[in-house]
């Protein structure tokens, strides 16, 4: 997964936690740019979105964060998709 990002463009960098949590994010993120259905696209994005859930539960992160992941793996999930269905 180094380098996937490597141009800056990583949504999570402005996400501030640890690394363990950031790790967990991006294969959330990867599940779902390489499902190969979009079935697989829907189960990934609900499992990103439960962990999420427990991040926001757990108060780990800020709202604004929570919030941007919601955005982040719902926008990833729409791209995804759009990309199966072209």
């Amino acid at each position: 997964m180094s380098g996937r990002y490597g141009n800056g463009s990583d949504p999570l960098a402005a996400i501030s936690t640890s690394p363990a949590v950031l790790a967990t994010l991006r294969r959330r993120m990867t599940a779902i740019e390489l499902a190969a259905d979009t079935l697989q696209v829907h189960l990934a994005s609900e499992r990103a979105q439960g962990f999420v859930e427990m991040l926001e539960e757990l108060k780990v992160l800020k709202p604004a964060d929570i919030e941007s992941l919601y955005l982040i793996m719902d926008d990833a999930a729409q791209a995804r998709v759009t990309a199966l269905l072209l």
